[in-house]
C-alpha cells in the first residue's frame, strides 16, 4: 500500500504542483537545496557503480563483495554503495514523495482557508479515533489490532503495532488539540472585550458556560489523547509529551497565569481519569528504565564499529537490519536487533558522517529559524492570533517528534513522517499568512505617511 500512496503522490500531487502553480518555477532559488541533494545522494547510494569506485569510497563494502564473488563464484563488477540497493531506491523515491507532499499541501492551505480548517479537523478526527481505540485496547487487551493477527500486551497501540511509534504519532496531534481549544477560547475572550462578554467577576461556571463548544470539545480530546500516550506505556513517548507540554507553556501567546491555570486543569483531569484506569501500570514501566537504558547503550556501543567501517558513504537507508547480525554480538542467538533505537545514530550509520552531519545541522538551523519567526510575530485581530497559536502548536509537535527520535525509531513509520511534514506545512503556512499581512500593513502605513508628507 505504501508504494501505491507514493505513486499517487508523485503522479497526482507532483503533476498538480508542476502544472498549476507558477510559484514552484518563479522561486526555485528559494527552495531548500539540501533535501533535493539528499534525494540525489540516496539515489547515488542505490544505483550500481563500478567495483573499483566502491573500493575507493567504501573499502569494507568492496571487501564483502569480493568475498561473495570468491565464495559463491559470482562475478559482480557493478554493485551499489547501499547494502540493499532496491530498498535504498525505494527510500529515495519515498523522500522525494515527502517533498512533493509538503510543497503541495503548503500551497493548498496557504491559498484556501477552507482547506486549512479542513486539514485541522481531519487531524483531530484521526487523533480521536486512534486515542479512543488505544484506550479501549488498554481496558480490554483482547481487542488487539482488529485486522492483524498480532498478540499485544495490555497497552494502547491504536492501529500501530509498535507502541512507541503510536505515542510518537499522538504527540504530534494533541498539541494541535490544545492549540485549537486555546484558539476558540481566545476568540471568546476577544468578543468579550468588545462588549459581548460578562464582567471579570464572573465565577468559574459562568466562564465555562460562555466558552465556545469547540473549545471544550477540543480540550476533552487533548486529555483523551494524552491519556492514550500515557497508557501506550512508551517511556520515550511520555517523556516527549512532557517536553511538548513545557514548550507549549513557554511559547503560547497568553499570560502566565492563564497558562498555569490551564496546565493545572489539564494535569488534574488527566490524573483523575488516569488513576481510574491504573496509573500504577505506568509507574511500573519506569521502574524498569534502568535495564532498558543499559540494553540500548549496549546496542549503541555495538553499532559504533559499523559506523566506523562506513563513515564516509554509509550503508544505505534500510540496510541496518542486514548488517546488524554481523556486527552486534552477545545479544543472543535468537534475538535480531533490527533498529538502533536512536534515529540520529542510525542515520549516521546509513548515510555516513558527512551527509548525516549536514542533515542534522540543516534541521537545527531550520527549527531555529522557525522559532525565531514565531517569537518575532506581531499579531492583530482574532484571525492572526489563531494562526499564531496553530504555528506554535505545530512547532511544538515537531519538537516532540524530533526529541523522541533520540531514544526510539518513530521516524521509520511512514505515517509519522507524513504527519511531521503536515505539521511543518501548517506551521510555515500560518507564519507566512501572518507575515504577509504584516508586510501589507507596513506598506499601507508607509504609503499613508508618504501621502501626508506630499499633502
Amino acid at each position: 500500500m505504501l508504494g501505491l500512496y507514493v505513486f499517487v503522490i508523485l503522479i497526482c500531487l507532483g503533476g498538480w504542483l508542476l502544472l498549476n502553480t507558477n510559484e514552484f518555477f518563479d522561486h526555485v532559488s528559494f527552495l531548500p537545496v539540501l533535501p533535493v541533494l539528499l534525494v540525489g545522494y540516496l539515489f547515488l547510494q542505490a544505483v550500481p557503480l563500478p567495483l573499483g569506485l566502491i573500493d575507493f569510497l567504501s573499502p569494507v563494502r568492496a571487501e564483502r563483495v569480493g568475498m561473495v564473488n570468491e565464495l559463491a563464484g559470482t562475478g559482480q563488477h557493478y554493485v551499489s554503495l547501499s547494502e540493499s540497493g532496491i530498498a535504498g531506491m525505494f527510500k529515495a523515491i519515498f523522500v522525494l514523495a515527502l517533498l512533493v507532499y509538503y510543497y503541495s499541501l503548503k500551497k493548498v492551505i496557504s491559498t484556501d482557508e477552507h482547506a486549512y480548517s479542513m486539514l485541522f479537523y481531519c487531524l483531530m478526527i484521526v487523533g480521536a479515533i486512534e486515542a479512543l481505540y488505544g484506550l479501549l485496547q488498554f481496558v480490554n487487551p483482547a481487542i488487539g489490532i482488529l485486522w492483524l493477527k498480532v498478540t499485544t500486551g495490555r497497552a494502547a497501540y491504536g492501529t500501530i503495532i509498535y507502541k512507541n511509534q503510536y505515542a510518537s504519532l499522538l504527540n504530534m496531534i494533541w498539541p494541535l488539540a490544545v492549540g485549537g481549544a486555546a484558539m476558540f477560547f481566545s476568540g471568546r475572550k476577544g468578543k468579550r472585550r468588545q462588549g459581548e462578554g460578562r464582567k471579570k467577576s464572573q465565577d468559574i461556571f459562568q466562564k465555562v458556560s460562555s466558552t465556545r463548544p469547540q473549545a471544550l470539545l477540543l480540550a476533552v480530546l487533548s486529555i483523551m489523547i494524552a491519556l492514550a500516550v500515557l497508557f501506550s506505556l512508551s517511556r520515550g513517548g511520555i517523556l516527549s509529551m512532557v517536553l511538548v507540554g513545557l514548550c507549549l507553556i513557554i511559547m503560547m501567546p497568553f499570560t502566565m497565569k492563564s497558562k498555569l491555570l490551564a496546565l493545572l486543569a489539564f494535569v488534574l483531569l488527566t490524573g483523575a481519569y488516569g488513576s481510574m484506569m491504573g496509573l500504577d501500570t505506568i509507574m511500573s514501566r519506569f521502574d524498569t528504565i534502568g535495564a532498558s537504558k543499559a540494553a540500548r547503550l549496549d546496542i549503541y556501543t555495538a553499532s559504533l564499529p559499523l559506523m566506523a567501517d562506513h563513515w564516509l558513504t554509509g550503508i544505505g537507508l534500510g540496510s541496518y537490519t542486514l548488517l546488524s547480525p554481523v556486527y552486534l554480538k552477545g545479544f543472543g542467538e535468537i534475538l535480531h536487533v533490527d533498529r538502533v533505537h536512536n534515529e540520529y545514530l542510525e542515520l549516521v550509520i546509513e548515510l555516513g558522517i558527512p551527509v548525516a552531519s549536514l542533515l542534522f545541522c540543516w534541521l537545527a538551523w531550520g527549527m531555529g529559524k522557525l522559532l525565531k519567526r514565531i517569537l518575532a510575530l506581531r499579531v492583530e485581530g482574532e484571525s492572526q492570533v489563531a494562526k499564531r497559536i496553530m504555528a506554535t502548536a505545530s512547532f511544538c509537535g515537531i519538537i516532540g517528534f524530533l526529541a523522541h527520535g533520540l531514544i526510539d525509531f518513530g521516524w521509520r513509520l511512514p505515517a509519522n513522517v507524513f504527519f511531521a511534514m503536515t505539521l511543518l506545512a501548517l506551521c510555515v503556512a500560518s507564519l507566512e499568512s501572518i507575515e504577509g499581512k504584516d508586510s501589507s500593513t507596513d506598506r499601507s502605513a508607509a504609503n499613508g505617511e508618504i501621502s501626508q508628507a506630499v499633502g
